[in-house]
């Protein structure tokens, strides 16, 4: 009876082990390899600390003459409809591809796609998050003061692996987007404080984010074309990392794209319940705290409604910065799946202020259609 009672408590305990530890062992069991070869160190304290501040962090603030005599002229400037534009210093560069926002006086954010060389340390295009951990440790939680008021953020665990960010010693950040396949860093933005706040890339969980102001002497209209080529050209240069074939530009898709986004937002109660709209006015709003995205069914009604065919669909709202969207897009396992197939597609972008929706759809094998090499 003794071994007996020995055998039954330790047989209970096994099974204890087994119920209680299980979710600690499967976590992640489902998820995809970058997660389990990636493992995030955790943070011992829930306050972020910053790493010194090197190579284009320290460009961050600076005024755009001092900038650019490092990088030359602009190759092209894009109009967004609010109070920074987009100008680019190396577009047609395979290896790199920068591009900064400004007021027109000081430097805001830098983008960088490709090869960044010294100005990017200590990060190094191509390194993988175990490396990034290696130098900093991934925080989740970040409490900022903007004009005497306080925005509190947590990044969520996909964030953390697809997107982290980086806090600098000169009260600058860098959000980091590693691809969703190859699980190495492809882009980075840096950016000041207010516009990362602007921006809000992650779920709000206390106070209420600064908004863009809409500029005063740019037309919508003249925004919206600047910020599809804008897309154009950045979708393009992310799936040739990729190695996938090039988008036609074809017209009549770009028509159809720019008629599924007027539809929706000219009659937004025909496609939406009175609880979707309010989450898509919020997230336009200063209390946003996530993006406003068309579910798949949302956008099937869409779809048949307007009699239009599709591959891929992408609506989003907020999209201030298409660069910075796109780059989050394609290290999202989900969104950039509707980007990165290999067949010969076409696509066409539209904007409507704030809102944007990408139409992919089948390339027929005779169309008159341009690449995105014409466009920029």
């Amino acid at each position: 009876m003794k071994h007996r009672g020995m055998l039954f408590g330790g047989l209970f305990i096994l099974a204890l082990a087994v119920v209680y530890l299980q979710p600690v062992f499967f976590q992640h069991a489902s998820d995809t390899s970058f997660l389990s070869e990636n493992p995030i160190k955790a943070p011992t304290t829930m306050n972020y600390e910053t790493i010194q501040a090197s190579g284009l962090a320290e460009a961050i603030g600076e005024p755009v003459s001092d900038f650019e005599e490092d990088y030359g002229l602009p190759v092209r400037t894009y109009r967004t409809g609010y109070d920074f534009e987009v100008r680019v210093y190396n577009q047609l560069d395979d290896q790199q591809y920068i591009e900064i926002n400004t007021d027109g006086e000081s430097v805001q954010s830098i983008k960088v796609i490709g090869d960044g060389g010294s100005s990017l340390a200590p990060f190094t295009m191509g390194m993988s998050l175990a490396e990034l951990t290696d130098l900093t440790m991934i925080y989740p939680n970040f409490s900022l003061k903007q004009n005497d008021r306080t925005v509190s953020f947590e990044l969520m665990e996909e964030d953390m692996n697809y997107r982290p960010l980086v806090a600098f010693d000169n009260g600058t950040f860098a959000v980091l987007f590693f691809d969703h396949v190859t699980a190495t860093l492809q882009g980075i933005s840096y950016l000041d404080q207010a516009t990362l706040l602007k921006l809000a890339p992650y779920p709000i969980t206390e106070g209420e984010r600064p908004l863009f102001q809409t500029s005063q002497t740019i037309s919508a209209d003249q925004a919206g074309l600047d910020k599809e080529t804008l897309a154009f050209v950045i979708i393009e240069k992310l799936r040739n990392l990729q190695m996938l074939e090039t988008y036609s530009a074809n017209l009549e898709t770009q028509k159809e794209a720019a008629t599924l986004l007027a539809e929706l937002t000219d009659n937004i109660s025909d496609h939406l319940t009175s609880q979707r709209i309010h989450s898509y006015q919020k997230a336009l709003s200063s209390e946003k705290t996530s993006n406003f995205n068309l579910t798949n069914d949302e956008w099937r009604e869409l779809l048949n409604d307007q009699d239009i065919k599709a591959t891929a669909t992408i609506f989003e709202a907020p999209v201030y910065d298409p660069t910075f969207s796109i780059l989050s897009w394609f290290s999202d396992p989900a969104t950039a799946d509707r980007l990165s197939h290999e067949t010969l597609e076409k696509i066409g972008i539209a904007f409507s202020q704030e809102n944007m929706v990408v139409l992919v759809q089948e390339q027929e094998e005779e169309t008159e259609a341009s690449t995105t090499n014409d466009i920029q």
